[in-house]
């Protein structure tokens, strides 16, 4: 039984559909959600999102946020959400391999400064894991 998803990010909607699943990256680890699940709020982490179509998957590279999900809707809320039709894969590469250095080049540094870079290499991860991943 399908029901309505909608991606929302600060620029607006990302993606809206009518879907049959959905799996997303929660902080405690990914879950999927069916049509009538039980009501809750999850937040996420940066990571692939996986949007089960009739068409087959969909997939998407998205960055931390929240997923509220009803019976009948999940409203996903995230900073950046890019459709794997989106991402160019050798520029995804080349931006986790730029991430991997300037991580290794902060080691010993500011811890801040140092959690800033492991984010922009898991953001540039799950680029590369959706470019790569086989469309529906």
């Amino acid at each position: 039984m399908p029901f309505e998803l909608t991606i929302v990010t600060p620029e607006g909607e990302a993606y809206q559909g009518t879907v049959d699943g959905i799996v997303l990256p929660g902080t405690e680890g990914e879950f999927g959600v069916l049509a009538n699940h039980e009501r809750f709020l999850s937040p996420l982490k940066i990571g692939a999102l996986e949007i089960q179509t009739a068409d087959g998957p969909v997939y998407a590279a998205i960055t931390d946020g929240f997923a509220e999900v009803s019976g009948s809707e999940v409203t996903v809320l995230v900073d950046s959400c890019e459709m794997q039709h989106e991402i160019d894969s050798a520029h995804a590469d080349a931006e986790f391999l730029a991430a991997e250095q300037a991580l290794e080049r902060a080691a010993g540094d500011d811890p801040e400064r140092y959690r800033h870079f492991e984010s922009a290499l898991e953001r540039a991860r799950s680029r590369v894991e959706v470019s790569r991943k086989k469309p529906g």
